[in-house]
């Protein structure tokens, strides 16, 4: 691994989270949603059903 590579994984491991948002056309959309790389792990994602039959998905990325 070149120096250039780990810096970059350093900077990435150092970069603070955050919450984002997104919303879902269905459940099962939001679950692949959350599950593609880098998958979220417990904690780190919400979900709420909205009226419209939609998915809020709240992620910590």
């Amino acid at each position: 691994m070149s120096d250039s590579e780990v810096a970059s994984k350093e900077a990435l491991a150092a970069a603070p989270k955050i919450w984002r948002h997104i919303v879902q056309a269905n459940p099962a959309a939001a679950v692949a949603f959350v599950n593609r790389a880098p998958a979220q792990h417990a904690g780190e994602a919400v979900f709420a059903n909205r009226s419209d039959g939609k998915v809020d998905v709240y992620y910590f990325l």
